[in-house]
């Protein structure tokens, strides 16, 4: 290694000692440098390093840097050493970014809610589970949806601390305002809408809603509504959302007078019976009834709006010509809008069980009428099994994909008939997620939000979903 002739100037040097820049300096040698017992070249030599190695840098003694070897204390030269800079280290905060963020006892969005965190707080995270970080709320773990919290990650400087985030110990948020609840609320858009999990176009989408599905509106978010749907808070944008006033039992300037309720009212109506959201044909049609279903008649308009019986379907009133309503059974056939073969046995028992329970509520999970209502695959499985046909309950998918269920799988290009199982994809989440049975060519019964009821397969919401048929 190269001589070193120290000077008087650089004695004094060694006297004063100075603290290292940070707690640590990581070094890099320049040359094959000796190090010693003590700060001084008459020290001592414990070993000889190579040029590149890298040591760290205790403290620095005048032009002596004191460093550890073998775990004693050793000192080195400051002529044939180079400081590395120190590598910038990284802080991540977390940030809720949307209002009414749920806080879950358990990772998982059917857990039960804790609290709700308002937009733009702080959040201490443990670690991440999955789709979940983990956090610490009133003092115990629990979980947010890692698409309601923005990781924000910053570089700080050598020698700093991170900024400090401060545990969530919040109390509910109120970011959640009222609404409205004498308007009723339902889908504007002809494509269809997304629920999100949050109000926020980034969250998760639980399920995409229908053209015209009437909405349970809990609250309004910023520019979302809160709506309860199958049990859980979900929001939609509001500007895809129709504000409408509530149809009353009674509506603003139509007489209805009551009827006997003893009776069995029942459609006669061949090619089905346009339910309507006031007494006039000139009025929205909510759903459509089957020939031969049978209905709650509440009460039968006069004067004016004279002809039309007002019934109920779930909490609601509508109205239905009165001239397609009979009192009693109906024993002439069906006859759909085109001509088709009517369907197998069991499917026509179960087409006749689907008609009987038109407008029941639409409950998630339910596979029978004792539970309040049914979601699509129950009302299949309970249609079935009634008719005679033994089929085990599961998902759309499994239905679907499995072909020990239903019979095989067909195109969705093959022309359907009455007593065909029918199969859509993509309405809430990807893949098989919706089925119905057709009626004739084009109509199908299904349970969908808000009840049980009839939709037609050209519209285009519907077209754009097919996925393919079955047949028993």
């Amino acid at each position: 290694m190269k001589k070193t002739f120290l000077t008087l100037t650089t004695l004094a040097l060694i006297s004063s000692a100075t603290g290292v820049e940070a707690a640590s300096t990581t070094l890099i040698l320049t040359d094959n440098v000796n190090i010693r017992t003590a700060a001084t070249t008459s020290a001592p030599v414990i070993t000889t390093l190579k040029k590149g190695t890298t040591v760290t840098a205790v403290k620095k003694t005048g032009s002596w840097y004191e460093i550890r070897h073998q775990s004693k204390k050793a000192f080195i030269t400051a002529a044939y050493v180079k400081a590395v800079p120190a590598k910038p280290t990284t802080s991540t905060t977390y940030i809720t970014n949307t209002s009414a963020v749920n806080v879950r006892e358990k990772a998982t969005t059917t857990s039960k809610s804790l609290g709700k965190l308002a937009k733009n707080v702080s959040l201490t995270v443990k670690k991440k589970t999955g789709d979940w970080y983990e956090i610490q709320y009133n003092n115990k773990s629990a979980y947010v949806h890692t698409t309601l919290v923005t990781a924000k990650t910053s570089t700080v400087a050598t020698g700093s601390k991170p900024a400090a985030t401060t545990p969530v110990t919040l109390p509910v948020s109120t970011a959640v305002k009222a609404v409205d609840t004498s308007k009723q609320y339902e889908v504007n858009a002809k494509e269809g809408l997304n629920a999100r999990l949050s109000a926020s176009a980034t969250a998760s989408i639980y399920k995409t809603l229908a053209h015209k599905t009437v909405l349970k509106v809990t609250g309004a978010v910023d520019s979302w509504y809160q709506v309860q749907l199958d049990g859980k808070n979900v929001y939609v944008a509001s500007n895809y959302v129709l504000a409408t006033t509530k149809e009353a039992p009674t509506a603003p300037g139509v007489s209805v007078t009551p009827v006997d309720q003893t009776k069995t009212y029942t459609v006669n109506a061949p090619t089905g019976l346009n339910v309507r959201t006031a007494p006039s044909t000139a009025s929205t049609v909510f759903t459509q009834l089957a020939h031969g279903s049978t209905v709650q008649v509440s009460g039968e308009t006069t004067g004016t709006s004279a002809g039309w019986y007002q019934i109920k379907i779930g909490t609601a009133y509508y109205y239905v010509a009165k001239s397609y309503i009979t009192t009693g059974s109906v024993t002439a056939p069906v006859t759909p809008p085109k001509p088709t073969i009517p369907a197998s046995d069991i499917m026509e028992k179960a087409i006749s069980i689907g008609q009987q329970y038109l407008g029941t509520p639409y409950v998630w999970g339910s596979s029978s009428p004792v539970n309040g209502g049914f979601d699509c695959s129950g009302f299949i499985n309970y249609a079935l099994n009634t008719s005679g046909y033994k089929v085990a309950r599961t998902n759309v998918n499994g239905y679907w994909n499995n072909d020990g269920y239903l019979g095989q799988k067909l195109s969705k290009l093959r022309q359907p008939v009455r007593g065909d199982i029918i199969f859509f994809e993509n309405t809430y989440a990807a893949g098989p997620t919706h089925i119905g049975i057709m009626l004739n060519n084009d109509q199908f019964i299904h349970a969908n939000t808000p009840s049980l009821g009839i939709s037609r397969l050209s519209e285009r919401y519907w077209t754009q979903k097919l996925l393919g048929f079955k047949a028993l």
